[in-house]
């Protein structure tokens, strides 16, 4: 579930806010994730979203991309969406995922490219999450019963990274009810032969 589509307004204020630490459109680009959020939580079964406190996890952020910028972007946005949403949904940031190794920058990679830079990049925490004692060998042991998780992250692109996380915390047990971004890329339809659209 995106906000809206990344166009060229979205685009300069994304980069903007994680590339130039414009670190008051923290407030403009949270209420949009958290648009998005209430979106796709609001469509969701009303018992699988109110069952226990909604656990909001965002994408990774490169080691070496959080110390050049001096702060998570995407950590930001999610806690700013967090704390806009309605009390109901009880949301809290849980940031349980982590790279497990560098990645090449993304600019410029096609999904298939970005899909193999990506994968087994992304692993579980280790150390203190929510206050929590982890389990054995230091990983994330347990959630909250019965509570939903939902990824977010700045923007969409191919869907790399958002696919990723998931796959982690699914072969963990954590199941994910969704994802939810500031924005999407539009994607273009491929043309084949004599210019005609193929799917």
């Amino acid at each position: 579930m995106a906000a809206g589509p990344y166009d060229e307004v979205l685009r300069n204020l994304v980069a903007a806010y994680k590339e130039r630490q414009a670190l008051h459109l923290t407030p403009v680009l949270g209420r949009r994730l958290a648009l998005s959020l209430t979106t796709l939580l609001d469509g969701a079964a009303p018992v699988r979203v109110r069952a226990g406190p909604v656990l909001v996890v965002p994408v990774p952020s490169a080691a070496h991309a959080v110390r050049e910028r001096g702060f998570d972007a995407t950590g930001a946005l999610a806690r700013r969406a967090a704390r806009l949403l309605p009390p109901a949904y009880a949301a809290t940031v849980w940031p349980v995922l982590v790279q497990r190794r560098g990645v090449a920058d993304q600019a410029g990679l096609g999904a298939d490219a970005r899909s193999a830079n990506l994968r087994g990049a992304v692993r579980l925490a280790r150390g203190p999450v929510l206050g929590r004692r982890l389990g054995a060998g230091g990983l994330v042991a347990d959630r909250p019963p019965g509570a939903p998780v939902v990824l977010v992250d700045d923007v969409v692109t191919t869907g790399s990274s958002l696919a990723e996380s998931a796959r982690v915390l699914r072969a963990a047990g954590y199941p994910v009810l969704g994802a939810a971004t500031v924005g999407a890329t539009l994607r273009r339809p491929r043309t084949g032969p004599g210019g005609l659209r193929s799917e």
